[in-house]
């Protein structure tokens, strides 16, 4: 099945999707974007390169994506990429750029997208992951855009039999945010995780959308989405899981929980799954409520202020889905993010 990205070009409003495209019902861009940003010169200095806590840093901002591959061949299996974009005080900024990344048969990486930014800008990125037999793919991104920016981050992976591809998603949301990620699932032993958390408050907007295509048997893939709302803010979560025919043996599961922490905030879930195939194993699950009155009653009873008790359990919330990377250095650089991050939602 070819991937099913929606055209878009960021300098063509005609191309921009509205909520009549069943996709985008949830993420009118049409309406957070009422005009082409203006073309923007360029910011950083390609090709600019150094360590990062242990990662080849290789700057990739302002859609400048061409290079990725000659990134990674330096990168010695460790690349962070530097994807923050800044815009300009008085107008929107408008970037947008395509980059490859292939891992021969074997070889493994472990990628950690930083997408922060400045000021006003639009962006549109679209990243091709293509893994041959028995590569691993980790991949991190931490998406912590200013409140006024318009982004859509896309990508396509290409899994190939006994690969691994496992992502990682952590957002605080922006203006609007859209994070699709599709992939074409190999089976014949390869594996797929594809996990985030996010954390949204006043009025950020973030969609998380995923498209896993099984088209062969023996493949494993699984799921895990979790989030905190208040305020305005909106989240969305559109999984889907598609078996074709013939892919028996196949085991997907799709797990989707929310909190939201009062009653101006939405969450907008839709998990499916499409099953042609009679010998597989798929579940999916979402549950959106509010905090636990009982477990916060447990910590007051214990003597626990009610701002730790309410910081203690947030915390733990979101906490599991960090706590899957394997990766010891990286999983303590995302856990203290997410700590700094969730200090503004104890205070309700």
């Amino acid at each position: 099945m070819a991937f099913d990205l929606t055209p878009l070009d960021l300098f063509d409003p005609s191309s921009y999707p509205t909520r009549r495209n069943e996709e985008w019902k949830y993420s009118d861009l049409s309406r957070a974007l009422r005009e082409a940003p203006a073309r923007a010169d360029l910011t950083h200095i390609q090709g600019e390169a150094g360590d990062f806590g242990g990662f080849y840093w290789h700057c990739a901002g302002d859609g400048q994506l061409n290079d990725l591959q000659a990134a990674v061949s330096k990168a010695n299996g460790r690349l962070y990429l530097d994807m923050s974009d800044v815009g300009e005080e008085g107008a929107v900024a408008g970037y947008q750029g395509e980059g490859r990344i292939a891992l021969g048969a074997g070889e493994s990486l472990i990628l950690l997208e930083d997408y922060s930014g400045a000021l006003d800008y639009a962006s549109s990125t679209v990243l091709h992951f293509d893994l041959a037999e028995g590569a691993s793919l980790v991949r991190v991104v931490i998406l912590d855009e200013p409140e006024s920016a318009v982004s859509v981050r896309r990508s396509t992976v290409t899994t190939a039999p006994n690969s691994t591809f496992k992502q990682y998603v952590f957002s605080t949301g922006a203006k609007f945010q859209r994070f699709e990620t599709h992939v074409t699932h190999a089976g014949h032993g390869a594996h797929v995780e594809m996990n985030g958390a996010y954390l949204l408050k006043d009025t950020a907007h973030f969609d998380y959308t995923t498209r896993v295509n099984h088209a062969e048997i023996d493949g494993t893939t699984g799921q895990l989405i979790k989030g905190l709302v208040k305020d305005r803010a909106t989240a969305v979560f559109q999984g889907r899981i598609y078996v074709e025919k013939g892919a028996d043996g196949t085991d997907a599961r799709m797990r989707h929980q929310a909190l939201m922490l009062n009653d101006g905030a939405h969450v907008r879930a839709k998990p499916e799954l499409e099953i042609y195939a009679d010998d597989v194993q798929c579940a999916h699950g979402n549950t959106i409520g509010a905090m636990d009155d009982a477990a916060l009653f447990f910590c007051r009873s214990r003597g626990m202020p009610e701002e730790t008790a309410r910081a203690l359990l947030m915390q733990a919330f979101v906490v599991p889905v960090a706590e899957q990377i394997e990766d010891e250095a990286l999983r303590e650089m995302v856990l203290n993010w997410i700590e700094d991050k969730a200090g503004g939602f104890y205070a309700l």
